[in-house]
């Protein structure tokens, strides 16, 4: 890598791991409030409702899984640096639905903030798994949570399972800003944002989401296809259209 180059990574990555430690921060709080911290020392008891112990499990889930997603953003560092930290990556057998499943669960707190709701449709006994390195996890949490972001609030996102002898396919559909068909195939190149995302000021990016995606991919021979339909309405004077993302996973036995 160049200087620029290695410069660009920095930026790149303070830019996300920042955005993964703020939320990590406000879960944490949450849970300190729920568990009193401010008692520490004092050996009093720890009372808290049935409803509240549910959300303290949510958000200790919601800490675990962040703390696996700095973990993976950091091998993702590592391997931009080197292409041979690649063959150092533990491989795994990964059932795609779960991941899918996780990265939701990652993103409850965007999705109640901007009341956009997730539904995964599919049969989750389906033990479909393939090899795959750690990096994986950011897959489906990079999907998800472009679909949410440039969601209008009050939206629905909604991925399907569909089940074939060699492969799972998934599709994802939201609605966000139109992308025409001179953009299509660039959303994936790297910090390259559409004209209409760049229009919707609340969504700072870097253009970097999509192309980690097709990067990880690439790596795991999963084809990816995006779809842009025609634009019916406008949110804010910005085009909106339903956006489309089908994904096919190879799987083994």
């Amino acid at each position: 890598m160049t200087a620029p180059d290695y410069n660009d990574l920095v930026l790149e990555s303070m830019h996300e791991l920042r955005y993964f430690n703020q939320r990590l921060k406000n879960l944490s709080e949450q849970l300190s409030m729920a568990l009193n911290v401010d008692k520490i020392g004092t050996n009093s008891p720890i009372n808290i409702k049935a409803s509240q112990a549910d959300q303290v499990r949510v958000v200790a889930e919601g800490i675990l899984n962040l703390s696996q997603l700095f973990t993976t953003r950091l091998d993702f560092i590592d391997v931009e640096l080197n292409e041979n930290a690649i063959e150092h990556l533990p491989i795994q057998k990964v059932n795609i639905y779960g991941k899918f499943d996780k990265a939701r669960k990652m993103l409850n707190a965007l999705s109640r903030e901007k009341k956009v709701k997730v539904h995964i449709e599919g049969d989750h006994l389906q033990r479909r798994v393939f090899d795959a390195y750690s990096i994986i996890d950011i897959l489906p949490y990079l999907l998800l949570d472009n679909a949410v972001k440039y969601s209008p609030e009050r939206s629905d996102v909604y991925v399907e399972f569909a089940y074939y002898s060699d492969s799972t396919k998934i599709e994802i559909c939201s609605s966000g800003p139109f992308v025409g068909a001179d953009e299509i195939n660039k959303i994936s190149n790297k910090n390259y944002r559409g004209r209409n995302a760049i229009k919707k000021q609340t969504c700072v990016g870097r253009g970097l989401g999509l192309y980690f995606v097709k990067y990880i991919a690439d790596l795991h021979d999963i084809s990816i296809k995006y779809e842009s339909e025609k634009y019916s309405y406008e949110v804010d004077g910005i085009p909106y259209s339903t956006f489309k993302v089908t994904l096919s996973v190879p799987w083994g036995t």
